[in-house]
């Protein structure tokens, strides 16, 4: 079985869904990536500005590192 994340125009949701379901295909309308959850925007900002040093003395190399400093 294959996993596919597409990304559908609202107008068409219905319709796509619908189709999808008589062909046999399971939707999971919360999908989730190397099997954590998909950040929303406002935690994909902070992990962005967390590993450019954004408000910290460093950029986060790796999450040990980062925990061992405080």
């Amino acid at each position: 079985m294959e996993t596919l994340i597409i990304n559908i125009p609202d107008k068409k949701s219905a319709l796509v869904k619908q189709l999808l379901k008589e062909l046999g295909v399971t939707i999971n309308e919360n999908p989730t990536a190397e099997g954590g959850s998909i950040p929303n925007k406002t935690t994909a900002k902070t992990i962005d500005n967390a590993r450019k040093g954004k408000g910290l003395n460093e950029p986060i190399k790796n999450i040990h590192d980062f925990v061992n400093s405080l």
